[in-house]
Formats: structure tokens, sequence, C-alpha cells
């Protein structure tokens, strides 16, 4: 057996380790190799059987480029602090890289209290994730909630999926507070290109919208209740 069939004998050898790994990784760089170790059997001949070689290093390129964007992917995610408490509190379903991803696209603010983040009857542009402090909910001009961080804003401007959206309620910063801020457009370019970042995004706004309706839910059953609760008698 010549040099050039025990290497031919060892490629077969390595595509069988490849299928053989669960770690996708690890199956790419096993076949990467075994496609290296099967050129010169090809190659190196009087007369060189080209199609194999070509085929050879079209198949090392792709996986090449896989293996360099897998490693990518698994590249420890250094987070900020708000950016670490707002993974835990709203993007706990999405991969740390998915999450800083959605980081990078957005706009960090500091609002002072008083400014509206929401405006009643006015169209709603972006998406809104409160960082730190508190907001009041307002429906006609009287308080009936509020909220803080890990909360999101304007959550009908991402489900309508590019159609108008207008805000039922108004959000007022009731102190100084802190949001990331995804304008509409931004959002839509992104989802369209990551199909897997549109379905993150709203699980985690599914998992809001739940929230929600389970805290009006129990107004409805424990109006009294909550009203003591408020006033501080309950």
């Amino acid at each position: 057996m010549s040099g050039f069939e025990i290497l031919l004998n060892v490629t077969y050898i390595l595509y069988l380790l490849a299928y053989s790994v669960r770690d996708i990784l690890w199956l790419r760089i096993l076949a990467v190799v075994a496609g290296i170790t099967a050129l010169p059997y090809y190659y190196f001949r009087p007369d060189p059987i080209w199609p194999p070689v070509a085929w050879g290093l079209v198949f090392i390129a792709i996986n090449s480029f896989w293996i360099a964007k897998l490693l990518m992917e698994r590249r420890p995610v250094k987070f900020s602090d708000d950016e670490r408490r707002l993974y835990q509190l709203a993007f706990r379903n999405m991969s740390e890289h998915e999450a800083a991803g959605l980081f990078r696209l957005g706009t960090w603010t500091t609002v002072p209290t008083g400014s509206l983040l929401l405006e009643q009857g006015k169209p709603v542009e972006a998406l809104s994730l409160i960082a730190s402090g508190k907001t009041s909910v307002e429906f006609d001009g009287a308080p009936v909630d509020t909220v803080g961080e890990g909360r999101f804003l304007g959550i009908t401007a991402f489900l309508s999926h590019g159609e108008k959206s207008i805000a039922p309620v108004s959000v007022r910063a009731a102190e100084p507070t802190r949001v990331i801020v995804w304008p509409s457009a931004v959002l839509d370019k992104q989802t369209s290109r990551d199909t897997q970042i549109g379905i993150a995004i709203e699980a985690s706004l599914g998992l809001e919208l739940s929230r929600l309706l389970w805290t009006s839910w129990a107004e409805l059953l424990h109006p009294r209740t909550n009203e003591a609760r408020a006033d501080g008698t309950g």
C-alpha cells in the first residue's frame, strides 16, 4: 500500500470520527482535516484527478468559514453591569451572544423626571427596555400603574411587524430613568436578516405580556386588597 493510499484510508477514518461526534464544531474540524489528507491522493499523480481536488477545496473552505463563526460565537461575552442585569431580567431565553448583539443595536439614554417615554394616542416608533429607575403609566392623564427595571415599553411597535402602532397609554419617568431604545426600523432590519433573534425577542415580549395580563387579572379579582396594599393598610 502506497503512502497516498494510507492517507486516503486515514481520510475515511477521520470522516467516520467526524460523523460520530455530537459537537458540530469538532465535526467540522475533523471534516477539514479529512479533506486536507485526501487531496494528495488525487493531486500527486501522473495525471491529477481535478474534480475531487476542486470539490475538496470547496468543502474545506465552507467548513473553515463555519469553524471561524462557531469559534466567534463561543467566545465569552463581556456584559456591562446594566447589560448583565437586563439579560437576567428580560433576555434569559436568548444566548448571551444574541443578547450582546441586541444591546449593541440599541441606544442607551437617561431621561429626567417627568419625561414622556410613550404618549397616549401617538405612534409608537421604538421598543424600549427600562434599565433602572421607575415610570408611571397613565391613562387619560390618571396614573394607573408603575413599571421599573426589566420592563418593556412599546411592545406593540415590535409585534405589529411594520404596521402603525398607537400607544394606548402614556408612560412618564417618575424619577431619572435609564433606558435602552431600539427604533422599530432597526429591529425590523435585524430580524429580517436573523429570524432566530426575532423569535427570541417575541418570546421575551410574550413573557412580558403574560405578566401584564396576570397583573391585570389580579387587579380585577382583588381590587380592594390591592388598594389596601397601595395605601399601606393591607
